[in-house]
């Protein structure tokens, strides 16, 4: 299984935004194709910082979600809440 992290800084104000707006796109609109679940987490020392963990099937299905229209419409509304992007890891589960 391949795991992304990815950890942004949300602008002051906009954390449910955020939130809400990530529950929507990957469980309401279409589950990607390849992603088998996925969790946000809040950093407890950096105010408005928060991770998002992807699992994955393989690291081409998320590339491909990420190549698709859909995926291009949704960054541009949640680059609207987003201060700027931090680290970006790719991991493999191993337990």
């Amino acid at each position: 299984m391949y795991t992304y992290i990815v950890s942004f800084k949300v602008k002051e104000g906009e954390g449910i935004t955020f939130v809400e707006l990530q529950k929507f796109e990957e469980l309401t609109e279409a589950k990607p194709a390849g992603l088998d679940h996925f969790h946000i987490f809040k950093d407890r020392n950096e105010e408005n910082r928060f991770f998002l963990v992807e699992y994955w099937n393989s690291k081409e299905d998320r590339v491909k979600m990420e190549n698709s229209k859909e995926y291009h419409l949704f960054r541009e509304h949640r680059n609207l809440v987003i201060d700027k992007k931090y680290e970006t890891y790719e991991c493999d589960v191993i337990i």
